[in-house]
């Protein structure tokens, strides 16, 4: 047979293309793929994701709770009774006589809640009874610190509603407020301030006058009506005169007939009428 040396040439060729198309088939045959590390790679974005995610939504919870309690307490402190008692409270308060008299003005806190007193020297706080009636513990705590104490009867009027606390503030001497035991007390339309802890706020000075006595029904004697704004909270907290001292007791609010027309005024108990508890519940003055 011939040999054909176009012919080989052109096989030659052809086989050579046919392996050419085959290889460009697969361009990546000889490669391999570490199909394993891929799918840990892709596992690992997801993890972090869904770690970021979580992360992100407790942050958002968190944060709506918390601006939805600023928002539901909001009302309590700030609203038409609080903002006029904050304002002149701030007012009252670059007085330097004012702010020696908040010094000595306490919170009463208790297991049902809390109320307000006033230190009248030694540890010696008065308050109301309904403040403490019928409590497992008594704390006093002083405005500016850190430290609450201890406090006990001392001594009580339930009549009066009127409770005087020995608190364990040990040999500290603070600030106090000295009781007007003097026969001639208060005249009427005398100007007084009040300082306590009414509707949630604390330290809250407040003006105001004195109405006069007034009968109450179930007291056997009358007590100070006063033309100033108190409220939920000032129990316990002192009627101060234009000399500094103590000469009331806060107790409760009640609507009074004054210059023709109904207020809703506070009604206090005269340190007069406490004058038998003073010297039975403190100590003898040297």
């Amino acid at each position: 047979m011939e040999n054909n040396p176009s012919r080989n040439k052109e096989n030659s060729l052809s086989h050579s293309e046919e392996k050419q198309e085959h290889e460009n088939d697969h361009p990546y045959a000889d490669e391999e793929w570490d199909f394993e590390s891929e799918e840990e790679d892709d596992d690992g974005g997801s993890s972090a994701n869904r770690r970021k995610w979580i992360r992100n939504t407790v942050i958002f919870l968190l944060v709506a709770g918390l601006v939805g309690n600023i928002l539901a307490f909001w009302p309590q402190i700030y609203n038409m009774k609080t903002l006029p008692l904050l304002f002149g409270s701030r007012e009252l308060s670059s007085q330097a006589e004012i702010q020696s008299y908040k010094e000595a003005v306490v919170t009463v806190s208790t297991d049902n809640g809390k109320g307000t007193g006033f230190h009248i020297n030694g540890g010696y706080i008065v308050t109301n009874y309904h403040v403490i009636e019928d409590n497992r513990y008594i704390i006093v705590k002083f405005p500016g610190q850190s430290q609450s104490y201890k406090a006990e009867l001392s001594g009580s009027d339930p009549d009066l509603d009127i409770a005087i606390l020995k608190a364990d503030i040990g040999d500290q001497r603070l600030p106090f407020i000295e009781v007007e035991r003097d026969n001639k007390q208060w005249e009427p339309d005398e100007q007084i301030y009040v300082i306590g802890n009414p509707l949630h706020l604390t330290q809250i000075a407040i003006k105001g006058a004195i109405i006069g006595l007034v009968p109450i029904q179930g007291r056997q004697t009358p007590v100070m009506a006063l033309d100033a704004p108190v409220y939920n909270g000032n129990s316990g907290s002192p009627v101060i005169n234009k000399r500094g001292k103590a000469i009331a007791v806060v107790f409760a609010t009640a609507g009074v007939e004054h210059q023709d027309q109904m207020i809703e005024a506070g009604l206090a108990v005269p340190i007069a009428d406490m004058e038998t508890l003073l010297r039975t519940s403190l100590p003898p003055v040297e």
